[in-house]
């Protein structure tokens, strides 16, 4: 029994080493087959690729296929749209309609195709929005113009509110789904349908006011949804518009009330010019060039054409220079807002600055008389310039500096210094009076609060404010003192002073005054009267070669010569020294 079982053991053994042994050639076998099995999967790999592409091309030919198809389709819906429409104007014009009725129906059929392409804008279906507006503006847009022009079913003030309705309305549902084409659709439109009405109708100012909002929509669609190209065709028909506007209102057919008239071109400027301040204040943007650019010709065509309007019609002034006085203020407030914000260093700054001084000129120019006028200009000279220095800005010195010299001008300052220092004997004469006086004091004393910096601290704009102040000085202080001299030497010789007097007098003036310059560039260390210098010393030289040879004795050529080559040594001198000082070696 026993050697029974120690042989069934033994073939237990044997079976199960053979079993082991099997196993270690089937893990052998399947390295062997996995590297075969990957280069053939290799190899078919690049076979198979073709089979792979294949229905994708077919499917782009099946996408062009139905691309050209669904155009079709969508032009035959909309040919059968339009036939619709043409049975409307058929039964129109055979009078089984009334026009009346025929009109509202045919409005009422563009509005629902109107409402249809929002729809499917909605859906997503662009195509299927673009031919619906596209049929729903060739029959609204024909529709207004023939009920206007030809059934007289609209008046004008009524046509342009239709265009108003249909405009916004598929305006509205552009912005809401995001639909450019279908926005630049009805805005070339409504443009040439309002500029055809102008032209068959010859009513400028309802379609110029519908003209005015749509500007505004696509100005604002261009800030909402970046369609920056939109807003300037209608800008520039805006501006045109408005300009036949002006020159018909100062024709002699004047159709348009003066009032209405001055009413919408100060609407083209305020509308505009807030929803640049909303842009650039409320949402801290940037002026861009649209905007600088329509700025300008809303100030020209508007503020500008406001005025012309007043004075060829005889209007009242008091409510154009209210508004523009108004405007003034709150441009300034708005360059304050961004003093406060970022210190006035960009450009929106500027750009409200100088909206402010043009609104500012043309309100008080408009509301005081010329005595009123010179005290306010003053006073703003003084105050503008006071905060020019306070918060370091060079365009408020420069804003100053032009206030300065509108007081010059109004007073009659600035045409008496020019006579002064370039008319003939004869002409010397003051007409100022008190106003001059004070214009030349405010002059002294806006020169004396010139900031002074280092060289490398002065921009360009600064450098121009301060060139202005003190050329505007020379200028009014050199003429009043050649007045006085003149004056003066008249009551002690008892007569007046003959040409060479006159010349030599200027010649002695304006070399003094060269001396003084190159002084006070020294003393005050600043470099803009040391340039003036030269260039006074310079003219100076020349007009002895000119004009005192020509007309002056030996004797007052000899008190000029002597002047003027005092100031020849002394300036180059001082103006050395002072450079010395601000360059130490």
């Amino acid at each position: 029994m026993e050697n029974r079982l120690s042989a069934l053991e033994q073939q237990l053994l044997d079976l199960q080493q053979k079993v082991e042994q099997l196993e270690h050639r089937m893990d052998a076998g399947a390295q062997l087959i996995e590297p075969t099995e990957i280069k053939a999967k290799q190899r078919l790999q690049p076979v198979l690729e073709p089979s792979v592409q294949a229905p994708s091309e077919a499917e782009h030919l099946a996408a062009l296929a139905f691309t050209f198809t669904n155009f079709i389709t969508l032009s035959g819906r909309s040919l059968i749209v339009l036939g619709g429409a043409y049975l409307i104007r058929a039964l129109t014009e055979s009078h089984m309609l009334p026009a009346s009725a025929g009109v509202a129906m045919g409005l009422l059929y563009a509005v629902l195709w109107i409402l249809a392409a929002g729809r499917s804008a909605g859906k997503g279906l662009n195509g299927d929005a673009t031919f619906h507006i596209v049929v729903a503006t060739v029959i609204a847009f024909p529709l207004i113009f023939e009920a206007t022009v030809h059934f007289h079913f609209l008046g004008h003030q009524s046509s342009a509110i239709a265009l108003g309705f249909f405009s916004a309305l598929a305006l509205g549902i552009a912005w809401r789904f995001s639909h450019q084409a279908m926005a630049w659709i009805v805005a070339m439109a409504g443009l040439m349908t309002a500029v055809i009405l102008i032209v068959n109708t010859g009513t400028v100012l309802p379609f110029g006011a519908f003209l005015l909002l749509l500007g505004l929509s696509t100005l604002w669609l261009g800030y909402e949804r970046k369609w920056s190209l939109l807003r300037w065709p209608v800008a520039m028909a805006v501006d045109f518009v408005v300009l036949g506007l002006v020159l018909r209102a100062i024709g002699p057919e004047r159709s348009e009330s003066p009032a209405l008239v001055i009413g919408l071109l100060m609407a083209l400027v305020g509308t505009y010019l807030a929803s640049f301040a909303v842009r650039t204040l409320v949402r801290g943007r940037d002026i861009v060039p649209f905007e600088i650019v329509q700025t300008a010709a809303s100030l020209l065509l508007g503020l500008g054409g406001s005025v012309i309007v007043v004075r060829a019609t005889h209007a009242a002034v008091e409510p154009l220079g209210a508004a523009s006085l108004v405007l003034g203020i709150g441009s300034y407030a708005v360059a304050y807002a961004f003093i406060s914000r970022t210190h006035g260093k960009n450009v929106n700054f500027y750009f409200y600055t100088a909206l402010a001084l043009v609104f500012a000129l043309a309100g008080l120019r408009l509301l005081l008389g010329d005595s009123l006028l010179v005290i306010s200009f003053c006073a703003l000279a003084v105050g503008v310039t006071l905060l020019g220095r306070r918060f370091d800005h060079a365009a408020l010195l420069l804003h100053g500096f032009t206030y300065l010299l509108g007081a010059a001008w109004v007073s009659g300052l600035l045409s008496d210094a020019g006579a002064s220092i370039l008319g003939e004997a004869a002409t010397l004469g003051r007409e100022s009076g008190w106003a001059g006086w004070l214009v030349l004091l405010v002059s002294i004393g806006c020169a004396l609060t010139l900031n002074r910096k280092r060289e490398s601290q002065v921009g360009l704009m600064t450098r121009v404010a301060r060139l202005g102040q003190v050329g505007l000085l020379v200028i009014l202080l050199g003429g009043t003192v050649i007045y006085l001299l003149a004056v003066l030497l008249m009551r002690l010789l008892g007569r007046p002073l003959d040409p060479g007097g006159v010349a030599t007098l200027r010649t002695v003036v304006f070399a003094c005054s060269a001396v003084i310059l190159a002084a006070s560039a020294h003393r005050w260390e600043i470099h803009e009267m040391g340039w003036l210098a030269w260039v006074l010393l310079g003219a100076t030289g020349l007009k002895i070669l000119v004009a005192d040879l020509r007309v002056s004795g030996p004797s007052f050529l000899f008190l000029a010569f002597g002047c003027i080559g005092i100031a020849f040594i002394l300036v180059p001198r001082l103006l050395s020294k002072a450079s010395q000082e601000r360059h130490p070696e």
